[in-house]
Order: C-alpha cells, then sequence, then structure tokens
C-alpha cells in the first residue's frame, strides 16, 4: 500500500515537473521570439534614422527630391517615402555622381495573404556611369500597415513634395503594425528630426560640384 501511495505522489510531481518544463520552453521561446523581433526593429530604426538623418534636396539638381505618397490599401495605410541621401550607397567611386537617385519605402503585397512586406529599394540613376542593378531589400515581413507624416514646423502633414515645398520636413515619423504569430497587432513607430543644414547640399557637401571632381559620398 504504501509502495502504490508513494509511486502515485512521484507520478504527480513528475506530471508537475512536466507541466513546468513545458511552461518554461513556451515562456523562453516566447522571450526569444520578442527579442528576435525587437533586434529586427532596431536594425530597421537604426537605417530609417541614418538615412533620414542624411536626407539632402538641393533644388537646382533635379536628381535630389524628398516625396511622400499617402495611399490606402484594403482601408488601411500603405504610404511610400521616396528621397535623397548622403548614407546613399555608391557602386563605384570613380562615378561624377552616384549610381542611385533615391532611397524607398514602400509595401509589396505579401502573396497568398492579405498582409505586406516592408521594401528598401536604391534606384538606379540612369546619368550614371555603371548598370548594375540594386536588389530591393525585405526589412519586415507580416506588415499591417505604414503610415507616414511629415511635420513643417507648424502642421502634421501625409504627403510631401519637394518639387513643389523645395524644401525637406522637419521631422517624419513612420508608424509601423505588425501581425506577429499570435495573430496580434504590435505598433512600432520611429520619429526623425531630419537637420536643415542639409538643404541646397550636393553629395560632396557643398553647393557646387568643382568641375572634373567626383563625389565624396559613402
Amino acid at each position: 500500500m504504501e509502495v502504490l501511495v508513494a509511486f502515485g505522489i512521484l507520478s504527480v510531481i513528475l506530471a508537475l515537473l512536466f507541466v513546468a518544463i513545458h511552461q518554461t520552453e513556451r515562456t523562453i521561446t516566447s522571450v526569444e521570439s520578442g527579442s528576435r523581433f525587437e533586434r529586427k526593429m532596431e536594425i530597421i530604426r537604426y537605417l530609417l534614422r541614418e538615412e533620414l538623418l542624411g536626407a539632402y534636396l538641393n533644388p537646382n539638381d533635379p536628381l535630389t527630391t524628398f516625396i511622400g505618397f499617402p495611399n490606402r490599401e484594403h482601408h488601411r495605410e500603405t504610404d511610400s517615402l521616396l528621397f535623397t541621401t548622403l548614407a546613399q550607397t555608391r557602386l563605384s567611386q570613380s562615378s561624377p555622381v552616384s549610381h542611385l537617385e533615391g532611397i524607398q519605402y514602400l509595401l509589396f503585397k505579401s502573396p497568398g495573404s492579405d498582409l505586406f512586406t516592408l521594401v528598401h529599394e536604391q534606384n538606379t540613376n540612369l546619368l550614371s556611369y555603371g548598370t548594375q542593378a540594386v536588389i530591393p531589400e525585405k526589412l519586415l515581413g507580416d506588415v499591417w500597415s505604414l503610415r507616414i507624416r511629415y511635420f513643417d514646423g507648424m502642421l502634421w502633414t501625409d504627403r510631401w513634395n519637394s518639387v513643389q515645398s523645395h524644401s525637406l520636413p522637419l521631422l517624419t515619423r513612420f508608424d509601423i503594425i505588425v501581425v506577429d504569430g499570435k495573430g496580434e497587432k504590435r505598433i512600432f513607430f520611429e520619429e526623425v528630426q531630419i537637420p536643415q543644414t542639409t538643404l541646397n547640399q550636393n553629395q560632396g557637401g557643398g553647393n557646387e560640384i568643382p568641375e572634373g571632381s567626383g563625389s565624396t559620398g559613402n
């Protein structure tokens, strides 16, 4: 009889241990998943800050732009932003201008889903010497919506057109809603103050490019 009681107690203890271990594994998996998401968000944050802090505009140079497009699809914001930045990649240091005429953030529809993928594109400059294509980079999947707003010093607006305003916004804010593995929506935002010292600059940092000189951008 005592053996049966001891065996019963042992069974209960083992069952409790199994439940505890299973819950611990689920907690660790959840924490790791959350950590991966936070790390990915921090990488996107860094990229946004780096490129927007280097945003520049020269009204005399048609290749420099800062244009924000408000869009909606499935009753959700799917905005996009195209701009030139001093942080742009250069494919050839010998080129008089960058091979890239603009960086763009936009959403692509995910196949077989009502969600989107956040994509980072660097557009080829047709006036450059090179013809190498730049492949769009997928930054984030399972995106529910992307809203981009711009502050002009007085008001926030959902669009910006440097061709008309000949200026850069003082602040740019990204609001991204992502659907996690549990089907829950997670909100991520980043607000960047754009230095106005980059207005009227070229990629070499001055107001004019001396004849025969190359750009000194990244």
